[in-house]
């Protein structure tokens, strides 16, 4: 099929949101690294972990940087973390993925803050087993705003968050059970947290879809990285993953379901 003139215009805003979702997934796991290293932030230059020399600007390139020098610091040689790469990749497939679904549209501005957020509360997550209330709040101040700018009618945008907002909140009920009946933890508070944030934003089905992918992913990375049974995971970053990819690509699943009903 012959491309026009809007696909061309979606493919090169595309491939600038790729870069532009791998510099932000660098610079969240630079701050990341910091705030769990009881460090200020935003201040100081990008230093190697190893022997705290200051990077340079083609040290920083993202994803490149680490695969030219096989993820290792050119001046020590020390091994950089893959989460540096990981992060970089995951914010820019996250960009690309919501440029392609949703194209160069004022709609779209919603959904990149929304992925930002999610991958550095992922990163807290991930570093030091927190989902920051901060980043949370951001999500509902992004999808208030967004409510706004858009102009969409606020009584059929509350009555579906509503609906939305019975999914998490019968999980917690049956998290609260479970856990009253075992005597531990089952599922963290920032994670519960973030399925209503999350609710703001992904009808009922959707959440649903999200949720699953989400235990589908959880388990297939511990069955990989051998982790025992019972063992602590942070979930966040696998929500979030469940979120976009249902976002993203979950239409179809959902509608092909609701249709054999």
């Amino acid at each position: 099929m012959p491309w026009n003139e809007d696909m061309v215009i979606t493919a090169y805003a595309c491939l600038w949101l790729a870069v532009l979702g791998a510099v932000l997934g660098s610079f969240l796991d630079c701050a990341v690294s910091r705030w769990a290293a009881g460090e200020p932030w935003h201040r100081g230059r990008s230093r190697c972990a190893s022997c705290g020399h200051p990077l340079g600007a083609r040290d920083l390139v993202p994803v490149f940087s680490f695969l030219f020098r096989r993820g290792r610091c050119r001046f020590c040689g020390g091994k950089i973390p893959a989460e540096c790469l990981l992060a970089e990749l995951a914010g820019a497939g996250m960009f690309l993925c919501l440029g392609l679904r949703f194209g160069p549209r004022p709609v779209l501005g919603q959904w990149l803050v929304w992925a930002g957020a999610l991958l550095a509360l992922s990163l807290t997550d991930a570093a030091r087993r927190v989902i920051p209330d901060a980043l949370l709040l951001a999500l509902a101040v992004n999808r208030l705003l967004w409510l706004v700018l858009l102009r969409e009618n606020p009584a059929e945008t509350a009555l579906g968050i509503l609906t939305s907002c019975a999914v998490p909140a019968l999980l917690l009920a049956l998290v609260l059970a479970a856990e009253k009946l075992l005597g531990r933890e089952v599922m963290g508070g920032g994670d519960c947290k973030l399925l209503f944030a999350l609710a703001l934003y992904l009808g009922w089905a959707e959440l649903l879809l999200a949720l699953l992918a989400a235990c589908l992913l959880g388990l297939l990375w511990a069955a990989l990285a051998g982790r025992r049974r019972g063992a602590a995971v942070p979930f966040g970053p696998f929500l979030t993953a469940g979120a976009v990819c249902t976002v993203c690509f979950g239409g179809p699943v959902i509608q092909w379901y609701l249709g054999l009903f």
